[in-house]
């Protein structure tokens, strides 16, 4: 196949935009059965082998979880860094231009390099589909992760880090063979696709687990761990669970760790709160896994990653003249709870002003009830995005629970509001879209100009774009 160099970071968002939508984000189907989801993972597969299987040039760290997966991934892959290793890290969603979900080094993939990984997946694409008429098209995430295996290999990557989209067994990045699969705590989320217990969550997100390959997993509760164990067993992979395998005393700022690795001192993380501590200890793990596979990241390197680590939008910290800002992308009743422990660590005024967008999906009372002890005045908002819940419904739930509130149809209006409430910290929270454009209203980031002008050509007033 020959590329199409007229291809600009444009053209390939115009791709993106034409394969996205709600229903097909992330796997085949959300919420269709799970033969559709085997034809989902099915043709991933296929576009991959086409493709030269550029997933199966590096080894890969593949990382399920409901929460945690970010800053695991973002400690495993700043240690690999420090021991001078190529690595690709590969995230969703974004949280302002789509070429932050495939990093290099630490780098967004430049526009240039984007537009050229999707020419070469978008045309073996087409051609995959003209082989099958009638079958259901490469969506926009499977085709986003194709073109982070495709860059990965392309740039010399000694070493992926690779984040699952949705669940695990069905996702798109299912297709690796990985060195370690990681899993992370997991939480009662997407319920509607993945299902409603802990148990049926887990078995979701255990199906990255391969025969012969370790697994490390965060502590989980009794059910889910219950169903990681067996599956394990089933299918034959090593596993260390933390809690049971390593443990840790201490939190963020100081803390040691006893493992399979040894009995490490004097650990500091780059990522403030108690809960990043035990994401930290998962990547321990992983790390321990990747250096018996024969990649060696020695302890000097671990420790400067994991005090270097950087993961935007997770509780980052701004001050202005007259107050502190505080993003972070808790988007889940256990994230907020760990939003809470980290506030109080950073012994911050327990009376924030709370700027808080959810996904549909989502429990905005479960959520509020978690975040409610620091929250003094909460501005209920929606970010630019088609799965977020109405602002108006979160306020309603505020109401009933005696939260004072006030509502903004955006988060840069909110943004704008929360200038005139009293100079508490203000917080923004409840997704990585709302983080997102809470950086962006302050000036950290700049959107995406190029997709919101696409936004603007496509769609009528009032719509949101699709998410990919």
């Amino acid at each position: 196949m020959t590329p199409n160099a007229s291809w600009d970071y444009r053209r390939a968002l115009e791709e993106l935009w034409n394969r996205s939508s709600y229903e097909r984000g992330l796997i085949t189907d959300p919420f269709g059965d799970a033969a559709r989801a085997e034809r989902g993972l099915a043709r991933m597969r296929a576009l991959l082998a086409l493709l030269g299987d550029p997933q199966l040039r590096y080894p890969t760290v593949h990382i399920a979880g409901s929460k945690g997966k970010g800053s695991t991934g973002a400690f495993i892959s700043s240690a690999a860094t420090q021991a001078a290793l190529r690595v690709g890290f590969y995230t969703s969603p974004h949280l302002h231009r789509f070429p932050e979900r495939i990093a290099i080094d630490g780098r967004p993939l430049s526009d240039a390099d984007f537009a050229a990984a999707a020419n070469v997946v978008a045309r073996t694409a087409e051609d995959l589909e003209a082989a099958s008429p009638g079958s259901d098209p490469v969506s926009a995430f499977e085709l986003v992760t194709a073109m982070a295996f495709v860059a990965f290999a392309r740039q010399g990557c000694d070493l992926g880090v690779i984040e699952v989209g949705l669940g695990g067994r069905y996702d798109a990045t299912n297709a690796l063979d990985p060195v370690v699969a990681v899993i992370t705590r997991i939480d009662l989320e997407h319920t509607a696709v993945l299902g409603t217990t802990y148990g049926e969550i887990a078995a979701q997100k255990a199906g990255i687990m391969r025969a012969g390959v370790p697994c490390v997993s965060s502590p989980q509760v009794s059910d889910a761990q219950r169903v990681i164990e067996r599956i394990a067993a089933d299918v034959g992979a090593p596993l260390s669970i933390g809690g049971r395998d390593w443990r840790w005393r201490g939190t963020w700022d100081a803390f040691s760790a006893v493992g399979p690795w040894g009995a490490w001192d004097d650990l500091r993380l780059g990522l403030a709160g108690p809960h990043q501590t035990e994401n930290a200890c998962t990547a321990l793990a992983a790390l321990h896994a990747v250096n018996a596979a024969g990649i060696a990241i020695p302890e000097t390197a671990i420790r400067q990653g994991l005090a270097r680590a950087a993961w935007p939008g997770r509780f980052e910290r701004m001050a202005t003249t007259n107050r502190e800002i505080v993003f972070d992308a808790a988007h889940t009743p256990a994230a907020a709870a760990a939003l809470v422990e980290t506030w109080r660590d950073a012994r911050l005024p327990e009376n924030a002003t709370v700027i808080l967008g959810m996904g549909a999906d989502k429990s905005p009372r479960a959520f509020l009830e978690a975040i409610g002890p620091i929250t003094g005045f909460l501005i209920a908002t929606r970010a630019e995005s088609p799965r977020a819940a109405d602002p108006e419904a979160i306020a309603a739930i505020a109401d009933e629970m005696g939260i004072p509130n006030d509502v903004h149809p955006s988060v840069a209006s909110a943004v704008l509001a929360a200038e005139n409430t009293a100079p508490a910290p203000l917080l923004i929270t409840g997704s990585l879209f709302v983080a997102g454009e809470g950086r962006e209203a302050f000036g950290l980031a700049q959107p995406d100009a190029v997709w919101r002008a696409l936004s603007d050509e496509r769609l009528p007033p009032h719509e949101t774009p699709p998410t990919a």
